[in-house]
């Protein structure tokens, strides 16, 4: 019954509202997730599963099958296994990060927002939200969002970048404010590997 309260198209502005408000109230979070990118050019395919940390403000490590990246929000780490290298630099803000920072706030400036179709999956009520960037020089052509409006947290994401490459995050697990530690928002380098200090 509840699916035909609400019309397409109408309601995106208070589905970005209520994300708003539950991310205000997370301090830490961490989440597992499998991403799947088709290149724009080759349509090769390629797929992985990874690890979201995340501490307000500016705190992440994502740790990837071959990389690992860290931030305290004023040194960042990137690690690859590959290269057994360590970049090490001074955190910056990139304007084209996709962080839930960049999207949900003055997301009615820089979007233009429009809830295309309501879902079922697995018993749950999913909003899929359709955010075309303002900016014709964003990194992003389009971005689609499944929220789960039980909790109001995004369980897919779908982004086509500018060279056309589509790229898919599922969201596998989501824990929220577990109180995560403050170690785990730094990089101690393996004794093997080389450090690159670019600061």
């Amino acid at each position: 019954l509840m699916l035909f309260i609400f019309r397409i198209g109408d309601d995106a502005d208070e589905i970005i509202s209520k994300l708003r408000k539950k991310y205000e109230t997370i301090k830490d979070a961490e989440l597992t997730f499998t991403q799947h990118v088709i290149f724009g050019i080759t349509r090769n395919e390629q797929s992985f599963k990874g690890t979201l940390l995340m501490k307000k403000p500016n705190k992440y490590r994502i740790e990837l099958e071959e990389q690992t990246i860290v931030t305290d929000g004023k040194t960042a780490w990137s690690y690859s296994q590959q290269t057994k290298q360590v970049l090490v630099d001074n955190y910056k803000d990139d304007p084209n990060s996709l962080t839930p920072d960049k999207i949900l706030v003055n997301v009615s400036k820089n979007y233009s927002v429009t809830l295309l179709t309501w879902e079922k999956s697995d018993g749950k009520k999913v909003a899929v939200i359709k955010f075309i960037p303002r900016d014709e020089s964003s990194s992003i052509k389009s971005l689609k969002m499944w929220v789960d409006t039980k909790d109001w947290i995004a369980r897919k994401i779908e982004l086509i970048d500018i060279s056309n490459n589509l790229i898919t995050y599922w969201i596998d697990q989501f824990q929220i404010n577990k109180g995560l530690s403050e170690k785990r928002f730094t990089f101690e380098p393996p004794t093997d590997a080389e450090v690159i200090d670019l600061r």
